[in-house]
């Protein structure tokens, strides 16, 4: 019970903090609509080509537009707990560096997700008539998108970790993180050109892929994540 009362106090005070300023927010928001919006109307706004070339298309700009999205979100993760040595606090209140890293992954996973849940049906909009997209395949396709954005908060939670003692962090987030997500966006973008183009999930090597990504990377950063927060 003093486990998941430690990450459930860390998730809260997290995310009172996003929420209460709104400063992330509303620029992680902003950015990813410009990001749709100069994909769509390069490629428009008026499309000729089939139902699958626009699938292909909004594929790619969910998965871009959240990519990097999470690594706006995921260089401001620690801004709090690093500025007058507050993570020092954390640890001296007994709170288990395992625990605060996957209070780190939840807060920042539910923070995206919400964004997804607000920027895909509006992305969709732009490419591909949402009457031609089932609200079941739409569900699914949040899904496959939360999967996803559990195994970018995986990874990027103890890069931004480690990133953040550092001059220069965003830069050297980005230098560290996109190399190491690229199974994810990969597996995901595929996933949803089959979601979109035929309602269903076309094979099952993506799908595991993704998952076994996040689960894989979510194992191996909760055991070393210790060695980063002490640096």
């Amino acid at each position: 019970m003093d486990v998941i009362r430690q990450v459930l106090w860390l998730v809260h005070k997290d995310l009172i903090l996003q929420f209460r300023t709104k400063d992330t927010l509303v620029l992680v928001f902003m950015f990813s609509l410009l990001v749709v919006l100069a994909f769509v109307f390069s490629m428009g706004p008026f499309f000729s080509f089939g139902l699958e070339e626009r699938s292909k298309l909004a594929a790619s700009v969910l998965w871009i537009s959240f990519t990097f999205a999470g690594i706006i979100t995921l260089t401001r993760s620690f801004d709090v707990e690093r500025s007058d040595g507050a993570v020092h606090i954390i640890r001296l209140a007994g709170v288990d560096p395992s625990n605060f890293y996957i209070s780190k992954v939840l807060s920042n996973f539910i923070f995206l997700t919400v964004l997804e849940f607000i920027l895909t049906p509006v992305s969709l909009q732009f490419v591909e008539s949402l009457d031609l997209v089932s609200v079941i395949t739409l569900f699914k396709l949040l899904g496959i998108l939360s999967i996803g954005t559990l195994g970018l908060c995986a990874v990027g939670v103890i890069l931004s970790g480690m990133a953040s003692t550092t001059r220069g962090k965003e830069s050297l987030l980005s230098v560290l993180l996109l190399p190491l997500v690229i199974p994810v966006i990969m597996a995901g973008t595929k996933c949803t050109v089959s979601l979109l183009s035929t309602g269903t999930l076309q094979g099952t090597f993506w799908i595991m892929l993704l998952i076994l990504y996040s689960l894989v990377f979510l194992t191996i950063s909760y055991l070393l994540f210790e060695f980063v927060i002490e640096g």
